[in-house]
Parts: C-alpha cells; sequence; structure tokens
C-alpha cells in the first residue's frame, strides 16, 4: 500500500510530462533533419520528475507506547462541550484532552458554506469529525494536548488523570463575537501541579492554550505539546493520492516541511518482524507544526519559534468497504477490501510557563487562511503565516510555479462561481476563455506547420542529396553541403516546430496549477455537476475519464504537427494518436472529475477551434477545367485567331 502511493505521488506530474513530451516531440523526433543528434535535449526534463523533494533526513526509531505505572483516578471523569456557530468540542476532565472536534461551516468575510463529511450527499449529512476513533480507542488514548516531558511516570500523570475543571455546566454554548475561558487544573501528590488553560472564541477557528506545568515548584524542562493524532476528515472510507491520510506539517526555517505515515522508516526487531512505530526529529527552527489532510488541519503556533519537534507514526491495517485501486482492477473486477493507514502525531516544543500557545483547528481553504493570516500573530508578535498549510507541491523545485498560478486559478473560479452558482459551469467557462485567449497562437501554429507541409517534398529531396555527398565522401564543410545546408535552413524560415508548439508550452504550466487548484480548493470539494457527485473526486461511473481519452484522441488526429516524410514517421505518428490517449487514461483513471472536466472540454474547444481554423486556412484555389459535351444556350462564340504573326 505505501508504494502505490508513493508512486501515486507523481501520477498527474508524469501525465503532464507525457502530454507535453508526445506535442513537442512530435516536432522534433518525426521532422526529417540533417543532425539527428539535435533530439538529445528533449529527454533531459525526465530525469528531474523522479528526484525526491529535499527534506530534512532524519533517524527512525521506534518508540514504546506503554505508560508507567501510576496512581490509579478512580474519580468520575467529565466531557464539557463547547459550541458555536463554526464548531463543536468535546473536552474530557481525564487529561484534559480533545475527544471529539466536529467542524460545521466554513466561513470567510464573502462566504460561508456548512461542512459534512466525505460520504455525505443531499440526502444524507455526515457530522464532519476531525478526531481519530482509532487514536480514541487506543490504551493509551492518542488524543490532542497530551502533554510529553521525559519523564514516563510523570506523562502518565499529566495525560490518565482527571483534571478539576473551571466551568460548573457541561454545555458552553457561544453566541456571535463571545469567547470563553476554560481552566482544567491538577495537583498531584509528589509535587506535581498543572494548569491548561482554554480560550474559545465564537467566530474564529484560533484558540489560546496556556500550559503550566511545574514539579516541586520548579519548572518541567523538555516539554511537548501532542498534536494528533492524524487530524483529519474521518469520513473518508479509504485513502489514494486526492484523498490523503492524515500527514505531518510544519513550517521549519522558513520552508514547508510535510511527512506522510508511509515515508517513515520502520524498523525490524530481531526475528525480522517489523516494528509498527517510528518517529524523526524535524530539526531547525519551528514557527508552527501539526497534523492535517488535504482540506483540514490542527496546527500549534508556540509562544516563540522552538526546536526539537517530533513526529511519530503508528502502521495499522483496517478493513474497508470493497474499492478497485485502479483502471487494471475495475476491468477484473478485483476490489481491495483492507488497507493499510498510520496514526501520525506532533510533538510540538513549548514553554510551560504560562506562555500562549495559538491552536487552529479548521479548514484549510485558501481564502479562510489569507484573512486569519493578514491578522494572525503570535504571542512575540510575529506574523504568522498559514497559507502554505495548503499543499500546493510535494515537491519544493515545482512549487514555485504551482503556488503562484493556482492562486489565481482559485480566485478566478470563486469570481465565476459567484455568477453561476455552479463550480462545474465555472470550470468550463474558465477553460473556454484560456483556450479564446491561446486562439491566435493555435492559428499561428497551425500556419506554422502548413508551410512546413509545404516544403516536405524540397525538404527531402535536400535531405536525399546530403545522404548521397556523405555516402559520396563528401565533407560537411564542403561548398555544395553547405549550399544544400543553406536551402534547408530558408526552406524552415516561419515555419520552426517550436513555434508551433508555443500554445502546448503555455498549457503545460496552466495544467498542473489548474490541477494543484482543483485538488487544494475546499469550495470545489463536494460540488456537484450533472452526474457528478464532488468535482474533487474520480467520476463515478468513469464516464469523463473514456469521454477524456476520446476527446484527445480527436485532438490530437486533427492537430497539426510536423510533416512525415517516411512510412516509418507515418506509423509512429498514428500510433502515438492513439497509444497516448490509451495510456493517459490509465494514468489519470480516478482523477479530480473537475480536472478531467477542465481538460476534456479544452480538448474540444482546441478541436473545434482547429475545424475554424482548417476552414479558415483553406487556400483560395483557381476553378479546375472542365470539358463537357454541349455549350450552354446563349454561349458567345470565339472566333479563333488564325494568325500567324
Amino acid at each position: 500500500m505505501e508504494n502505490s502511493k508513493q508512486q501515486n505521488q507523481s501520477r498527474f506530474l508524469i501525465a503532464a510530462l507525457l502530454s507535453m513530451t508526445v506535442f513537442f516531440g512530435w516536432s522534433y523526433f518525426f521532422a526529417p533533419k540533417p543532425k539527428p543528434n539535435d533530439n538529445s535535449n528533449t529527454a533531459q526534463a525526465t530525469n528531474t520528475a523522479a528526484t525526491p523533494a529535499p527534506q530534512t533526513a532524519a533517524t527512525p526509531a521506534p518508540q514504546a507506547t506503554a505508560p508507567a505505572a501510576t496512581t490509579p483516578d478512580n474519580t468520575p471523569n467529565r466531557v464539557i462541550t463547547i459550541k458555536s456557530d463554526l464548531y463543536e468540542v468535546k473536552l474530557d476532565s481525564k487529561g484534559a484532552l480533545a475527544t471529539s472536534w466536529i467542524l460545521l461551516k466554513d466561513k470567510t468575510k464573502d462566504s460561508e458554506r456548512m461542512l459534512y463529511a466525505d460520504g455525505s450527499n443531499d440526502t444524507e449529512k455526515k457530522p464532519l469529525q476531525l478526531i481519530s476513533d482509532e487514536a480514541k480507542n487506543r490504551t493509551p488514548r492518542e488524543l490532542p494536548f497530551r502533554l510529553a516531558t521525559d519523564d514516563a511516570n510523570l506523562n502518565a500523570t499529566l495525560n490518565e488523570r482527571n483534571y478539576q475543571i473551571s466551568e460548573t455546566g457541561d454545555t458552553i454554548t457561544l453566541g456571535p463575537g463571545q469567547e470563553k475561558q476554560i481552566d482544567f487544573t491538577l495537583a498531584d501528590a509528589d509535587g506535581t501541579e498543572v494548569k491548561k488553560t482554554f480560550v474559545f472564541r465564537a467566530d474564529s477557528y484560533l484558540a489560546d492554550l496556556q500550559v503550566k506545568l511545574t514539579k516541586g515548584g520548579q519548572p518541567v524542562p523538555n516539554t511537548k505539546l501532542v498534536i494528533g493524532a492524524s487530524v483529519g476528515d474521518q469520513g473518508i472510507k479509504h485513502h489514494n493520492f486526492y484523498h490523503i491520510e492524515p500527514e505531518g506539517i510544519s513550517f521549519v526555517n522558513g520552508d514547508i516541511y510535510r511527512k506522510q505515515g508511509y515515508s517513515f522508516t520502520y524498523a525490524k526487531d530481531g526475528a525480522g518482524k517489523e516494528i509498527p512505530d517510528a518517529s524523526l526529529t524535524a530539526p531547525g527552527n519551528i514557527d508552527w507544526a501539526g497534523v492535517g489532510d488535504a482540506y483540514f488541519a490542527m496546527v500549534a503556533v508556540p509562544s516563540t519559534p522552538t526546536q526539537g519537534l517530533e513526529y511519530r507514526s503508528t502502521k495499522y491495517d483496517v478493513q474497508t468497504e470493497p474499492f478497485y485501486d485502479g483502471i487494471i482492477g475495475w476491468v477484473i473486477r478485483s476490489p481491495k477490501t483492507s488497507e493499510t493507514r498510520h496514526l501520525i502525531t506532533a510533538y510540538v516544543p513549548i514553554a510551560a510557563d504560562g506562555s500562549v500557545t495559538k491552536i487552529y483547528t479548521g479548514t484549510k481553504d485558501y481564502f479562510a487562511l489569507k484573512e486569519y493570516s493578514g491578522s494572525f500573530t503570535a504571542a512575540d508578535g510575529r506574523a504568522v503565516n498559514l497559507v502554505d498549510l495548503i499543499n500546493f507541491s510535494n515537491y519544493w523545485w515545482l512549487r514555485w510555479l504551482t503556488k503562484p498560478l493556482s492562486i489565481p486559478i482559485l480566485w478566478s473560479l470563486n469570481f465565476l462561481y459567484n455568477f453561476t452558482s455552479n463550480y462545474g459551469i465555472a470550470i468550463i467557462l474558465f477553460t473556454l476563455f484560456f483556450y479564446s485567449l491561446l486562439f491566435p497562437l493555435r492559428w499561428s501554429q497551425s500556419k506554422s506547420f502548413k508551410k512546413a507541409s509545404g516544403n516536405a517534398p524540397k525538404m527531402k529531396e535536400i535531405q536525399d542529396k546530403i545522404k548521397e555527398f556523405q555516402k559520396k565522401g563528401v565533407p560537411m564543410d564542403d561548398p555544395r553541403m553547405r549550399q544544400l545546408q543553406m536551402e534547408q535552413l530558408k526552406l524552415t524560415k516561419d515555419a520552426l516546430p517550436i513555434g508551433g508548439c508555443l500554445p502546448m508550452l503555455l498549457q503545460f504550466p496552466l495544467l498542473i496549477a489548474f490541477y494543484t487548484a482543483v485538488t487544494v480548493s475546499l469550495p470545489i470539494r463536494q460540488a456537484t455537476f450533472l452526474w457528478l457527485p464532488d468535482l474533487s473526486t474520480g467520476d463515478p461511473y468513469h464516464i469523463l475519464e473514456f469521454a477524456f481519452a476520446i476527446s484527445m484522441v480527436l485532438s490530437m488526429k486533427f492537430t497539426p504537427t510536423t510533416p512525415t516524410v517516411t512510412p516509418e514517421q507515418q506509423m509512429q505518428q498514428k500510433m502515438m494518436t492513439y497509444f497516448m490517449p490509451v495510456m493517459m487514461l490509465w494514468v489519470m483513471w480516478a482523477a479530480p472529475a473537475g480536472l478531467l472536466l477542465y481538460w476534456f472540454f479544452g480538448n474540444i474547444v482546441s478541436f473545434v477551434q482547429q475545424m475554424l481554423i482548417n476552414r479558415l486556412n483553406k487556400p483560395n484555389q483557381p476553378p479546375k477545367e472542365e470539358i463537357v459535351d454541349t455549350l450552354p444556350k446563349n454561349t458567345k462564340k470565339v472566333k479563333p485567331n488564325l494568325s500567324t504573326s
């Protein structure tokens, strides 16, 4: 399971590269050239796709999960519920931990939408629970806001004993503009004193958490606040590249750091059996750290930048509803019924002196995060930018392109949605607008290839002469050879392949950015269009995948290419016209419906544009001579000119 997920990280990038290689490569591989070695540069980009994003290396180590023995606490625990318009949270007096965190609404200054778990529909609205049942049912419970120190006995006391709660009621309802402070206190006979103070705000995903921990009157060093395990949408029935598992995410040394559970190194015991627990440390200054999935996250922002962030992961298997892991499984009707999952937890160093640690638990909606980042400061006054919670790319070398391009696309789709009230129609209008901008370039492309096609016979004649001279041993610097090369240059003037491929070059980065925008846009999540229940996931009936592949055949078949000269080149071009869409069907299987809708409609627009260009570029031919048996009536007779002068 881990290997397939890791390979899926690059599936779309490979798809886009393959598509680009075909369109761009035709101009080089199939076109006759006097110097075959000119093709060497076209393969260089494929090596970089496999280069992993540089991440901080760390040596994993198995972690013991059993707590040390502690004095049993027979006091009945209390659960206090905090309700607001945005969320509903349950805090347990045992450990002062969060046992439930339900998000109700995504709200910005311009819009708001109700939130539901994955798999919800018009008839069944499932609450969006962020706390994992697997984590809650473990012993000890792996819930948010645990405290970890260097003393195992102290950890058991801090996380397993009942705290006194400042509130007497079990439910707190916050109205607009209200906030509430709740204190959890614990004093143990060994001199341990701890106080957790939460401040919840009705109109914000941001909460404050103050931790004051002393033992024998002295602050406890190396205290860490635990975020997790695996905070995210718990309604997802099985995970894939588009419905990712919760992952570790943090801002380290001024750059984003992500760690997926399957990417940990799991050691083996003496018998060769894999140990399901692993850990690593992310060295560097930590601005913020936490855990989240594609659309939701919980992160802690310490009062000052700290060091010593640790991530821990526990691997386990779970039975799932039957699902197909790809097109092969779908074709042969071989579903999977289980998958390997990972509980991933962040151990965030904090100051246990009562300093405020900011806790953000909410959506990864770009528009919401932008608002928070504009007014959000840590306890020490430093500005905090949470926009990088959004995964604009797993690859640092690609993020510099996808992030600045994806953000305008998100704005554009949001703008179009305000007029159409449907993201499917917004995607279609965006595609139509963008391809209309490319129409002049496509027309220029068509003229270039048309001129190249007209020069093909003469080009072949020149090539044949060059080959004939080479067989006779004529050197390349011979005047006759130079003359032939000059003639080649004249024929390629205004018919350069690179100029014809410019529209493809422009579409390539936009395609990657559009893919990124679709997969990170919270408004597109669960947006419906025609038969599609969710534009952020695959077509459940796979109609769009096959429509996309067929439209790709039409687009490639009618897109002008450099003329082929030899039968071998013609055969290669035919094979790529039909083989490439089949390969792309496999790569893009179960891709987000919003992305396939963009690509499918783009192919249709390209096809229509090409038909129009072909009609506009049709040459004006003089009427052909026609032999008739009889002349029409009233035909004027012309006397023959018999003059011999």
